[in-house]
């Protein structure tokens, strides 16, 4: 496994997978590059993926601004001078914190399955909560297995029974030891973007399940709403793996927007939802540049 070893000491493990525009994938909480097993090999057709395993945050009051600093310097380790960004869960805390703290290294970014931080937005329930941190569990693999049932709907698990079994044992055999699952765990609570978002430049694009139940599809719309010109698509039914249970709808939306193509129009209209209210806010949004562009004509005319 290529390894590359930064200022800190810290070694980040990394594979690249295809050609095209360099794409990073970063991923969430308690994942590693095996949680991309239905992007690597769609994307890596038009991309050239870079997936790696995140160190552990040494400090987590400032964890996510750390894991920030490991993608940049993995990314010019690799020398790659902009790239695509795509984040997921915590990832997606990260690439928001790379996008605000290292705007020339962003083509465009993608945010799938999060919020803009801790104020941000409607917190997960208490049974959620227990279910990530694996209370009322009895055995590691039952502690995975609840969380990963919160992770997804109930209708992937019927349709899917054999690839969710699949993915509890994957995540058990890469699962990071309990301390670092704490570390990264409070490095996203203590992070908050929610004045921030703001500012972020590159063209966004956010996806979200509409019954996840770790990150409420309210901060979906929220985010949406704050990052300039960012755009929403919201898949009827998915959990908070959206990225694993819809893979193939995800996947050509991600693609499509960073190719700035329309691809998936077709999908988009007959299966992605999203807010009428996000309609209504953008063209909000837009009424006063609009008239405002109408009184300087009218101001230029009179002038003449």
């Amino acid at each position: 496994m290529p390894t590359v070893r930064i200022t800190d000491g810290s070694s980040i493990e990394y594979e690249v997978h295809g050609d095209g525009p360099p794409l990073l994938l970063i991923p969430g909480m308690g994942f590693g590059r095996w949680g991309w097993f239905k992007q690597v090999p769609a994307l890596s057709r038009r991309f050239r993926v870079i997936t790696f395993e995140p160190p552990s945050p040494r400090d987590p009051e400032h964890g996510v601004a750390e894991l920030a600093r490991y993608a940049a310097a993995l990314l010019d380790r690799l020398g790659v001078d902009r790239a695509h960004v795509l984040g997921a869960s915590l990832g997606g805390f990260v690439a928001q914190e790379l996008a605000l703290a290292r705007p020339d290294l962003i083509e465009r970014l993608v945010l799938v399955s999060t919020s803009c931080g801790s104020r941000g937005g409607e917190g997960m329930s208490y049974r959620a909560f227990a279910a990530m941190f694996g209370l009322g569990s009895f055995s590691p693999e039952g502690a995975a297995r609840r969380g990963l049932k919160v992770a997804t709907s109930a209708s992937y698990r019927a349709e899917h029974p054999t690839e969710f079994d699949r993915i509890v044992r994957t995540r058990l055999a890469f699962s990071p030891s309990l301390s670092s699952y704490l570390r990264q765990a409070k490095a996203g609570a203590n992070f908050d973007a929610s004045r921030r978002v703001q500012y972020i430049g590159a063209p966004t694009l956010v996806i979200h399940g509409s019954a996840d139940r770790y990150v409420p599809v309210s901060n979906a719309y929220a985010l949406a709403r704050a990052v300039p010109g960012a755009e929403l698509r919201v898949l009827d039914g998915a959990g908070h793996l959206v990225f694993i249970e819809r893979a193939e709808e995800v996947n050509a939306e991600v693609a499509s927007f960073l190719l700035g193509v329309q691809e998936a129009h077709g999908v988009r209209e007959a299966r992605l939802s999203s807010a009428p209210e996000m309609k209504l806010e953008g063209w909000l949004r837009r009424l006063p540049r609009a008239i405002g562009r109408s009184a300087r004509k009218l101001r230029d005319r009179l002038a003449r």
